[in-house]
């Protein structure tokens, strides 16, 4: 059959259809067509059964098009879109929502006046048990259509699971025995269709898949562009300037994708070239620098491809403001399947209030999907197994019940217009659809403004304020207390206790403490109590599972109500006084002020690495990269230094600058967050560890997973150690060094055990000190592994502070991990006998339970403290060829693990275990390869958009720290932890790279980074000079950055395989 949809029903109007079946129309006025309109699918690429490849085949992603023109339909086009139930195309319980698009690209060299068009896609079928949800967008103009059969009622429609197994028909088969073929022909707006580069995307939302027969754009005819080398897919002058060689400069964004070839594209503006630059692999958006002027100005542009023209035009050239670092950022990026921890908003470093959109459901991956198009409150507090504190507003009539996130129109929950949502640094906005009301948020550390903008022309203003909300980790509220203060003030306390969070012996409970203040006054107050409502001004209850109250106000003369927030989690009077310090009395109901502070400090921050690059999606990416590093985790301290402990007692700390800090897990942060730290923001690097020190002085034991300041034993061994030494041998040392020191000694010499409501240390360490491994059946043998590595680590320790029995003790230790390598080369499974598990599988064997989220294949080379030792054990040839091998089977999957089944492949990016692989061949004689591989997961795994930012698990900031660090091409394999640390060379992204030392700690002003000629073609490093003497060696002292300096790189397209190659007796050292 063939649908209409009606002009009414544009700009994501979602329609149910009722669907009769009748043979397809002839097809007329083709302007391009893709397929072949017979009701099959067997012309496209993977077709007819080939769907659980789709994700091998690189389908599905936000950086893949297919070009008009240009794009085979064979090879580059689908013959089945998944959709998020379809575990075959990514969506899994812990790998969360996972949404693929197609997107077509064409470029048009004129449109006419009065041209009429319509795009037509027609299904040869489509999935009935989960009718699937898709989203159409031509340009700027949208659609949203749920394709499902006559007696579909979404009220009766059955839940997926995030791990639903292939069901329904047979078609994507190959067998369209039963297929039911459908055409949408979609009216395209005037002026939506455009000269130069237009984009069809093609999304589903929800459901399950579609099968493609054919996609057409008909009407008036067009000239289409022929595309060869470039395609320019969009030029438009930017709204902002930047200062290059001293001068001001509006850039004029070129956004092109690489077609074939090595062509230079040149930007041409009134006659005079302005820009010029090889195009090599991948997507560009040029920053083209146009002469700023201070009055509009009218000019010419075109755009050059080896001389030719692709694209011209006229731009309005204006008087913008000048672009800081932090303006790259759009705190949306990164956060699909991101996980609790990772939201649109805006987020101070390291804060307490952590304000953001939720629209999901409880359970893992709750908090904030892209993809789905409402929201049900605006949340506090995003940390790892804490949360709490919704705002809303609505109008009409009084619901208390968030509602679904796959039905927008239920509960409280409103409906949104994705093209209203802005999150940059310090904000956020959206448009409340169901409500005719604006929600903007910002923040301080500990307290966050809310605007709302309310319609003039409803019945009822009103404020929810929500005491249980859905969250990663669900809780029950033991006891909650509201009260009105005055026709201003509400102040109140909801007590949480959340059960086995991670482990059954570990548990959340605590009060968070909350003063609202309002900038209108209160015309009254309610509350609910699950399903009751009540009209007090007080509201108190316990053990119940929902609470709130309601707030009345007379919108009519002002529509704008704000709201501020204070949160503590030690009182109320606390919660009064972080509002009073950090937004009260400096900002007063001052919104701008409090946004433009945010935006300061993260300024300040950015500032401290500049990159070079024409490029504006690359800066994109990398600066999101640096906010994501420093913005998850969390502050839990008052401003007066006051936390709470794991038994609810209340602590101050000694020093203004120290602060209480909670977050996942430190698992594996010595391949990414410790290093940028460090680096970059040390003096949160000793913030974190006077943290730590803080806990154990209350406690006893250091923390792996402090989050709320709790023992919860998430993940394995005791990695806060390594970040502890990392930051002294970097030389931050504002902590007590000989406490650290016993405390590490502690925590890997004493039983783990349970301290009040979390559990503390290591679970399989007697077995580990007995046998000097842990014995498959007494423990995860793997551990072996990572206690080795903090052993180590810890003896590094010892020996800078002059403990030598300590150091030679546990640098003795931290060798253990070869009595788990076989004859074979692998880290074998072995009983408490020592005997090796017999028929034994590097990949199988013990996957995901014994090798903790891996296998034997990846846990292998889990020895950073000394790679050379393990490549001398296995054989350096054959560990060389295994990476190698390693990598070119991963590469096609974007070196992520689909379904988050990570051990299923030997690198896999996506999860921690692998993250330091790339960077072992330098230590095996082969640091081209490691060159060659840190560009291939920067460009295959790393993305630029808001769903493939990075394919993983992002664990409140690792892969962008990863990102970070390889991108300005240094590397610490072990954390940085030696006595006199050091800095391993990769393949730099950036022709400049200047790091702000600041003096900061005893270091100098300035060190940079040039990597002359670097780009995507040029990865390979042909000669090293380190504060001008020649560098032969992979790597170089951390002093020598420290101390302020240079390291000028000359790149190439070649390998060099003769500098950095190192003496095996040298590298052993």
């Amino acid at each position: 059959m063939r649908i209409n949809i009606k002009k009414l029903f544009a700009l994501c109007f979602l329609v149910y259809i009722t669907i009769a079946y009748t043979a397809a129309q002839e097809i007329e006025g083709n302007i391009w067509q893709i397929g072949i309109a017979d009701k099959d699918a067997s012309e496209f690429a993977l077709a007819p059964n080939g769907f659980r490849k789709f994700v091998e085949a690189d389908f599905g992603y936000e950086d893949k098009f297919f070009i008009i023109g240009f794009s085979k339909e064979k090879t580059d086009f689908p013959y089945v879109l998944p959709g998020p139930v379809d575990t075959w195309g990514g969506t899994w319980s812990t790998a969360g929502w996972r949404n693929n698009e197609v997107n077509i690209l064409f470029g048009v060299e004129a449109i006419p006046k009065n041209g009429e068009y319509k795009l037509v896609v027609s299904l040869a079928d489509y999935a009935r048990k989960f009718p699937p949800l898709i989203k159409i967008s031509i340009n700027n103009q949208s659609f949203k259509q749920r394709i499902a059969d006559n007696n579909y009622d979404p009220n009766k429609q059955i839940r997926p699971s995030l791990q639903e197994p292939f069901v329904d028909t047979l078609s994507i088969t190959g067998n369209l025995t039963n297929a039911k073929p459908l055409s949408i022909e979609i009216p395209i707006d005037k002026n939506t269709i455009r000269k130069g580069g237009n984009c069809i995307r093609i999304e589903a939302l929800e459901g399950s898949w579609i099968l493609f027969d054919y996609i057409a754009l008909q009407g008036t005819p067009l000239i289409l562009e022929k595309p060869d080398k470039v395609h320019i897919r969009e030029v438009e002058a930017a709204n902002y300037e930047m200062i290059i060689d001293g001068k001001n400069a509006q850039p004029l964004l070129v956004r092109a994708e690489h077609l074939q070839g090595s062509p230079k594209l040149s930007v041409e503006l009134d006659g005079k070239i302005i820009f010029a630059e090889d195009v090599e692999q991948g997507n560009y958006q040029f920053e083209a620098p146009m002469p700023a002027v201070e009055h509009t100005k009218q000019s010419k542009y075109r755009v050059l491809v080896d001389g030719k023209t692709v694209a011209e035009g006229s731009v309005t050239r204006s008087k913008e403001r000048t672009q800081s670092l932090s303006k790259y950022v759009d705190t949306r990026i990164g956060t699909a399947h991101s996980r609790w921890m990772i939201a649109p908003g805006p987020w101070m470093p390291f804060s307490m209030v952590k304000m953001s959109p939720d629209n999901q459901n409880s359970g893992w991956q709750a908090g904030y999907q892209p993809s789905f198009e409402s929201v049900g409150t605006f949340s506090h507090i995003h940390e790892w197994t804490l949360a709490g504190l919704g705002l809303f507003a609505s109008n009409g009539k009084l619901c208390t019940n968030i509602g679904d996130e796959l039905m927008p129109s239920s509960g409280y929950r409103s409906s949104i217009d994705k093209k209203t949502e802005e999150a940059p640094i310090g904000y956020y906005k959206v448009e409340l659809q169901d409500y005719g009301i604006k929600a903007e948020l910002t923040a301080t550390t500990r307290c966050g403004l809310t605007r709302f903008t309310f319609p003039s022309d409803r019945d009822s203003s009103r404020i929810l304020v929500d005491l249980h909300i859905p969250s990663e980790y669900d809780y029950k509220l033991k006891e909650v207390w509201v009260k009105k203060i005055s026709d201003y003030r509400i102040e109140g306390f909801a007590h949480q206790y959340a059960a086995n969070v991670w482990s059954d012996d570990a548990e959340q409970d605590y009060k968070l403490h909350f003063v609202l203040e309002f900038d209108k006054p209160i015309q009254s107050m309610g509350s609910w109590t699950d399903d009751n409502i009540d009209y007090a001004n007080v509201l108190q209850a316990k053990d119940i599972t929902n609470a709130g109250v309601f707030l009345q106000f007379d919108a009519r003369a002002n529509p704008v109500v704000q709201v501020r927030s204070g949160i503590s989690l030690v009182s109320i009077e606390n919660a009064s006084l972080n509002l009073q310090t950090e937004l009260s009395k400096p900002f007063g109901w001052d919104f701008d002020a409090v946004r433009h502070n945010q935006v300061q400090v993260w300024d300040e921050l950015m500032g401290r690495i500049k990159i070079k690059s024409t490029n504006r999606l690359e800066k994109i990416r990398f600066y999101n990269s640096v906010y994501r590093s420093i913005c998850s985790r969390n502050t839990w301290s008052d401003v007066n230094g006051d936390w709470r402990g794991t038994d609810g007692e209340v602590h101050r700390l000694k020093n203004s600058d120290d602060i209480a800090l909670g977050c996942d897990a430190f698992w594996n942060t010595f391949w990414n967050l410790n290093q940028v730290w460090n680096l970059i923001t040390p003096e949160w690097s000793n913030r974190w560890v006077n943290s730590q020190l803080a806990m154990y002085d209350a406690y006893g034991y250091l923390s792996k997973g402090p989050a709320g300041m709790n023992y919860i034993p998430v993940m394995v061994a005791e990695h806060e150690i390594p970040m502890m030494v990392g930051a002294y041998q970097m030389g931050i040392r504002d902590f007590d060094a000989k406490k650290a020191l016993e405390a590490a000694v502690k925590m890997q010499t004493r039983q783990a055990k349970k301290i009040h409501t979390g559990f503390a240390g290591n679970r399989d360490l007697l077995a580990y000190m007995k046998y000097k491994y842990v014995p498959s059946d007494l423990g995860r043998f793997s551990n072996t592994m990572e206690y080795s590595y903090d052993d180590w680590t810890l003896g590094q320790l010892a020996k800078a502070l002059g403990e030598d029995s300590i150091y030679k003790t546990f640098n003795d230790r931290g060798s253990w991990w070869k009595n788990t390598i076989d004859s074979d080369g692998y880290s074998h499974m072995r009983n408490s006998k020592g005997v090796w598990e017999p028929d034994f599988d590097p990949f199988l064997s013990g996957a995901n339970h014994q090798y903790v989220e891996g296998n034997a294949w990846q846990l292998t080379f889990f020895v950073p403290q000394d790679v050379p030792a393990l490549s001398e054990l296995i054989g350096k040839k054959k560990f060389i060829d295994r990476l190698e091998w390693g990598f070119e089977q991963s590469e096609p999957w974007r070196y992520n693990g689909i379904n988050d089944q990570y051990w299923d492949y030997p690198v896999a990016h996506g999860n921690q275990q692998s993250m330091h692989f790339a960077f072992l061949f330098n230590w095996a004689g082969k640091p081209w390869s490691t060159q060659k591989w840190s560009r291939s997961i920067i460009e295959r795994y790393y993305g630029h958009g808001i769903g493939n930012a990075y394919l993983g698990d992002e664990d409140q900031g690792q892969m962008s720290a990863w990102l970070l660090m390889a991108s300005i091409g240094l590397f610490q394999t072990d954390g940085g932890c030696r006595v006199d640390p050091i800095y391993e060379i990769g393949s730099p992204l950036f022709e400049s790279i200047e790091i702000d030392l600041g003096n900061r700690f005893g270091r100098g002003k300035k060190f940079i980074i040039e990597a002359k000629g670097t780009s995507r073609e040029n990865i390979y490093v042909q000669s090293a000079t380190l504060n001008g003497k020649e560098l032969k060696s992979f790597f170089f002292p951390a002093s020598e950055l420290l101390k302020g300096g240079s390291l000028i790189l000359e790149m190439g397209p070649q390998a060099n395989e003769n500098w950095g190659v190192l003496d095996d007796t040298y590298l052993s050292k």
